[in-house]
């Protein structure tokens, strides 16, 4: 499953990807697969771990993206419940926070299929995450990048989500979108300030739910 900056590209009609401007790509591992995604790798070409970052994989063709091997526990779901899945030949980050994600729709684009995240799922992940500095602006600018393409449903599925988190987890997101709708503009990212009314909806979304 495709996690990351990649999505909001790979959710534009035809995976237009002109939402994000990004190098590499991020392949969300479930734990319980990592052995069957070893197996798949070991027959694959064009690609080789990184000396230095073995959960990354660098293209023999320098037109092609880095791919950013992240693990996937369905359990954790706090970002202190991170840990090191240790292989020689895989290792994964796994990262608490992506057991909020799960599986949605399947895209094409030059003829590989790949499954994204329901944006719902992605969407609290970014919101929740913890990070300062330019990282911490462009995981937010990726979650507007999402707000964009999501449907009334989606929105109604990231209320429910965020109506069973812990009090904490809920001031978090509140706070990630507030910071949000006072970012500045950044080359190559979705326009914060043509987003404000998405983030302004979604608030009051939020301050609604019972």
């Amino acid at each position: 499953m495709v996690g990351g900056s990649q999505v909001p590209n790979l959710l534009q009609p035809n995976a237009a990807s002109t939402l994000v401007v990004s190098q590499d790509v991020d392949l969300v591992v479930p734990v319980r697969s990592h052995e069957e995604v070893r197996e798949v790798l070991s027959r694959m070409s064009g690609y080789a771990p990184s000396p230095a970052e073995p959960s990354v994989w660098l293209p023999a063709d320098p037109e092609c993206l880095e791919i950013n091997f992240i693990g996937r526990d369905p359990d954790l779901r706090e970002s202190a419940d991170s840990y090191v899945l240790d292989d020689a030949r895989l290792p994964l980050l796994v990262f608490g926070l992506l057991g909020f994600l799960r599986e949605g729709m399947t895209v094409e684009t030059e003829g590989v299929r790949a499954r994204l995240p329901r944006p719902a799922g992605l969407l609290a992940e970014k919101l929740l995450t913890e990070r300062t500095g330019l990282k911490g602006e462009r995981d937010l600018l990726v979650a507007l990048g999402l707000l964009m393409h999501s449907s009334d449903a989606d929105l109604n599925e990231f209320a429910e989500l965020y109506d069973g988190l812990p009090q904490e987890s809920q001031t978090l997101i509140l706070s990630s979108l507030a910071v949000l709708s006072r970012l500045r503009p950044q080359s190559g990212m979705p326009d914060p300030e043509r987003g404000r009314e998405l983030v302004d909806v979604l608030l009051a979304r939020l301050h609604s739910t019972p």
